[in-house]
This record gives structure tokens, C-alpha cells and sequence, in this order.
């Protein structure tokens, strides 16, 4: 689904679709004291303790991925980190706020794909961090912002215009990377917490990671067992875009992580086990779904002039979602983005679908 809105986006038509490091950054500590020694700088022992124990901590390993350059093949690797990052990159939107929820604004230089408005918690954080593309970054807008760490969607860690560059090409440049797990074939709610778990590891801001990870943990967990849906399945359908005034029902069969947060809900993706690029209407109207969703995003077709064009569509006036007026839209960035943004976006959808 992401490389749909890229084309889609491209071409202007779309409704909206929907690290991996062989090298670390920074000076090692014995670098460091071999610099102060030749200098003839006497350090206060005071001073000096803190760093050493800080030096100590690294270097670190978590696992990654690499990709390929044309993103068809994904390869685990466990990679090394010989120093905390300091100049970061977050290729997406999401992968930003979630460095932010850890802590870590201060060591952002610059994020990509920025397609919405940062959420509330984050927002004013978010919006002082330099903008390097507003869509997907190349390569070369990464490099001009001298950064020793880039994080984010493994799929945008390839060669071409929306590529960053492969985590190899990335190395040689002496910048470190971390790819997502949650962009994973069959990514789902632990591979959301693998990924606090990781950058925690990274940055050494562990007891920050696992607060935030238990708060998405007690998040999640309550809304499972909300009684509004708990026990019960409803079917919902997934529009991808707009095609000559029809909507299209795109396969969802890819999206693990965010099938399964719909189920968090009790909806019941009905995109999901279809196989292909494509789902004829036909199949849609005898699923039947009681609920269709949008996706929206800042640049993108007017979201209340669209659901209204599928209301006002003869051809789906047996749907019941167009029939009982449950047509919703949901912003790109929370379901696609990789953070926790995913699971809020639930809770609101459930309390505008269900009733709050």
C-alpha cells in the first residue's frame, strides 16, 4: 500500500493508501581520552566520571534488517552501535514522534514524509524539527543534513527517488541506521514494542522505553476488552482510491499490523484475505460491510466531498456502510506510520463508529 500512494501520489489521482546498520557513530572512548591526553587538558575527576561511565555503556546490538536496493528482500541482522546517535533522520513521520515519546527530540535534524499534522503530545516538539522532504526523502536530502543515524520504514531504505539509500550505501557514508520491525512481513503489536525495546537499547534511555512501552501495553489491553466490541466482529472494507469517479477496494493482505489493530476493535478487514492489487466492487457488495474507511492526508482530495461521492453512488446503495452513513476517513500517518499513533487512531475510530 505504500508504494500505491506513492504512485497515486505522484500522479495526482490517489484518494490515499495506505534500520538494519553495518556501521555505528561517534568517536570511541579511547579515541576520546587519546584526543585529551595529546591536548594536555586536565579534566576534573568529577567531570570526567560521568563520561567514562557513560563511554562504558557501548558499544550495543539490536536487531534490524537490511534491504535490498529495489526493497524486495528483507535480511535480518543484528547490528552494533559504538556510540549514542546524535544527528537523527527519521524517514517518516511516525518514526519521528515515536523518538520523540522517548525522549529523543533533541537529536533530530530532520524527518520525511510528512503528510498531516504531528498529534497533540508531540506537536510542538515535532514542528521544530527541520522538514528535509515533505514526501520521501532521497538520499541526497538525508546527506545534506549530516546526520550519523537514520530511522524508519524499511521500504524507503532503497536506491531511487524516494529512497534514503540502502543501510550499505548509508554505512560507507559513516551513518548508522535502524529499519522498523513494525514494516515486517507479518508485523504485528510486538513488533511495535520490539521497536521501543530496540531504540531504548540505542539510545540508552531504557527506563524511558519501558514506560512507554507499558503504557501501550495497558492501552492496547483495555481497548480489547472494551465491552463495546469485545466477543463481537463486524466487517469493515478498506478504500484505496478513487478511479474514474468508482472508489477501489485495494488488497489489504500485507498489512498485518494494521489488520490487526482494526481486530484490537472488533472489526474484521474483509481486504484482508483478498489476494491481488485490486477487489472488484462486486465482492464488496456481497461481503457487505458495515463499516468502509478512507485515508487521509494534508494535500490529499477533500475527505467530506469523497465520502459524499460514495453515498451518492448508485452502484453501492446495498452496502449497509453507505446505506447506515459509516463512511469514516483516518489519517494516513496513524495507521501507516509506525507508532503508536495506530493505536489512538483505533480508539477514536471505535468511539465515532460505536459510539463513545
Amino acid at each position: 500500500m505504500y508504494m500505491k500512494l506513492k504512485n497515486m501520489m505522484t500522479a495526482g489521482t490517489c484518494l490515499v493508501l495506505s534500520a538494519a546498520l553495518l556501521a555505528g557513530c561517534g568517536a570511541s572512548a579511547s579515541e576520546a581520552a587519546s584526543e585529551s591526553a595529546s591536548s594536555e587538558v586536565v579534566v576534573p575527576e568529577e567531570t570526567a566520571s560521568p563520561e567514562v561511565a557513560e563511554d562504558s555503556y557501548y558499544p550495543v546490538s539490536a536487531d534490524t534488517y537490511t534491504v535490498s536496493s529495489d526493497g524486495a528482500t528483507w535480511t535480518p541482522v543484528t547490528t552494533e552501535y559504538t556510540a549514542e546517535p546524535q544527528r537523527v533522520v527519521a524517514n517518516n513521520q511516525g518514526t519521528a514522534n515515536l523518538l520523540i515519546r522517548l525522549g529523543l527530540a533533541d537529536k533530530l535534524v530532520g524527518v520525511a514524509a510528512v503528510y498531516g499534522p504531528a498529534p497533540e503530545d508531540v506537536a510542538e516538539q515535532f514542528n521544530a524539527v527541520p522538514v528535509i522532504a515533505e514526501g520521501y526523502a532521497s538520499k541526497e536530502a538525508v546527506l545534506g543534513v549530516d546526520p550519523d543515524f537514520v530511522a524508519g520504514r524499511g521500504d524507503l531504505f532503497v536506491d531511487g527517488d524516494y529512497g534514503v539509500g540502502t543501510t550499505e550505501e548509508l554505512a560507507s557514508a559513516g551513518i548508522a541506521s535502524y529499519i522498523t520491525h513494525v514494516g515486517e512481513t507479518g508485523a504485528n503489536f510486538q513488533s511495535f514494542l520490539t521497536d521501543i525495546d530496540n531504540l531504548g537499547v540505542i539510545f540508552n534511555v531504557q527506563d524511558k522505553a519501558a514506560e512507554l512501552k507499558a503504557y501501550y501495553q495497558d492501552y492496547v489491553a483495555a481497548l480489547q476488552s472494551d465491552e463495546r466490541w469485545a466477543g463481537k466482529t463486524t466487517k469493515m472494507a478498506e478504500v484505496s482510491w478513487i478511479e474514474d469517479g468508482m472508489p477501489v477496494f485495494g488488497s489489504a493482505a500485507t498489512e498485518s499490523l494494521q489488520n490487526e489493530a482494526f481486530a484490537m476493535i472488533g472489526l474484521d478487514n474483509i481486504n484482508e484475505d483478498c489476494d491481488g492489487s485490486q477487489v472488484s466492487i462486486e465482492t464488496i457488495i456481497a461481503e457487505d460491510p458495515e463499516l468502509i474507511v478512507l485515508f487521509d492526508y494534508e494535500g490529499g482530495p477533500d475527505m467530506d466531498e469523497m465520502i459524499q461521492s460514495l453515498y451518492d453512488n448508485a452502484a453501492l446503495q446495498d452496502i449497509s456502510a453507505i446505506k447506515n452513513k459509516k463512511v469514516i476517513s483516518l489519517d494516513f500517518n496513524a495507521i501507516y506510520g509506525g507508532s503508536g499513533d495506530l493505536y489512538t487512531a483505533m480508539s477514536d475510530l471505535a468511539d465515532e463508529f460505536y459510539g463513545a
